[in-house]
């Protein structure tokens, strides 16, 4: 008798295990992972040699992530639109330079490590996207006799990058979520596409697919 009551306790465990990890996960489709879709606004400040042409940003992105509890990795892809400020400059006996707002629309595909699973996600990511935008850099500081004559002005085109980032989810229900992300695009020159590195404060909100 103590053997089959030991037995059925074990297998009521392992019936009750089985039952929160469908719960938690889709494996009932054999899927074996969480999908968050996020809504996020951000803040940029601008470094370096953009900073010279413009002053801030703002913007947004929609975001797409599967995460895979079982290994506290995910991945995903996230679209988004960014506008800057533009800077102006006077230089004796010549009129006001004023650039014009710079517009992009980033596409990026990353990789996050969760720290824990549970009701507060503490992640690490890193990112690789490429950027296709419209800037004016038109001014630099490095010389400042030549403000107004590089040739820079209304210049389009696409770059690449890279982009680490760290945050932290919370998550009471394991259906709704809310976020703090900090991060830093670097992209790349690409001919007359000066160097771009700006840094982020993201607020977010996620809706989870468990």
């Amino acid at each position: 008798m103590k053997k089959i009551f030991y037995l059925s306790v074990i297998l009521l465990c392992l019936s009750a295990s089985n039952s929160f990890s469908q719960n938690r996960h889709r494996l009932t489709g054999g899927e074996p992972y969480d999908v968050f879709l996020s809504f996020r606004g951000h803040y940029l400040m601008t470094q370096d040699n953009f900073k010279d042409n413009y002053q801030w940003g703002a913007g947004g992105d929609f975001q797409v992530e599967f995460q895979y509890q079982e290994v506290k990795l995910s991945w995903g892809v996230s679209l988004g639109y960014d506008r800057f400020q533009p800077e102006s400059a006077k230089i004796q006996y010549l009129p006001t330079k004023q650039n014009f707002a710079a517009w992009q629309v980033p596409l990026t595909v990353f990789c996050n490590y969760y720290f824990f699973n549970e009701k507060i996600k503490p992640y690490v990511g890193i990112g690789l996207g490429a950027v296709y935008g419209r800037y004016d850099f038109s001014l630099s500081k490095e010389n400042f006799n030549d403000y107004y004559y590089r040739d820079f002005e209304g210049q389009s085109g696409i770059k690449f990058g890279y982009m680490p980032r760290v945050g932290c989810m919370f998550s009471l229900n394991h259906k709704n979520g809310f976020g703090l992300e900090f991060g830093m695009q670097s992209y790349f020159k690409n001919k007359k596409l000066e160097k771009q590195t700006t840094f982020s404060a993201t607020l977010q909100y996620t809706y989870i697919i468990d």
